[in-house]
């Protein structure tokens, strides 16, 4: 995705974020910021899009925004080799479809291609994306307690996982 199509699918990101947050998933934001405020967000993230830091994955299906999963890449010298996957989201009424295992694998695709070869990410403990998430590969190093809030605002313990990629 890039920048220029930011009018077009920002909308539809909201949409899934709303769809994810009245699930049970965060993806970094509480109930309480409403759908505005999750579309401004899109544009802003969208409109500063910079492969260099950012891949944003999109899985649609005619006009509808079924899927994301977002790829950030560490700022760090030290760390070039390693990038965060964030925001993985696939609509409810979507799911068990493929999609997520879909859009990790191009997020892997687009790691490999910028040289990246240690994955990690941090979700919710004890929710069905654990499940998912070791079902990919990824490996729990460990749970951190009160880690970030549930959409609802609740204080939750975090999953950290990482998975390295071949050279």
């Amino acid at each position: 995705m890039s920048p220029a199509e930011a009018d077009d699918i920002c909308a539809g990101l909201a949409d899934l974020h709303l769809d994810a947050l009245r699930s049970g998933m965060a993806l970094g934001a509480l109930q309480s910021m409403g759908r505005a405020a999750l579309e401004r967000s899109y544009r802003d993230l969208v409109g500063a899009l910079d492969e260099r830091k950012r891949i944003v994955v999109i899985a649609e299906e005619g006009r509808a925004v079924l899927g994301m999963a977002q790829l950030v890449f560490s700022g760090a010298t030290n760390s070039d080799h390693r990038a965060e996957v964030q925001r993985v989201a696939v609509a409810t009424a979507a799911r068990s479809r493929g999609i997520g295992r879909q859009l990790i694998a191009e997020l892997e695709a687009a790691a490999h291609s910028h040289a990246i070869t240690l994955l990690w990410l941090t979700t919710h403990d004890g929710t069905d994306a654990c499940v998912f998430y070791e079902a990919m590969g990824y490996t729990k190093l460990g749970v951190m307690p009160n880690f970030s809030r549930r959409p609802d605002g609740t204080l939750w313990p975090g999953a950290f996982y990482f998975k390295e990629l071949p050279a």
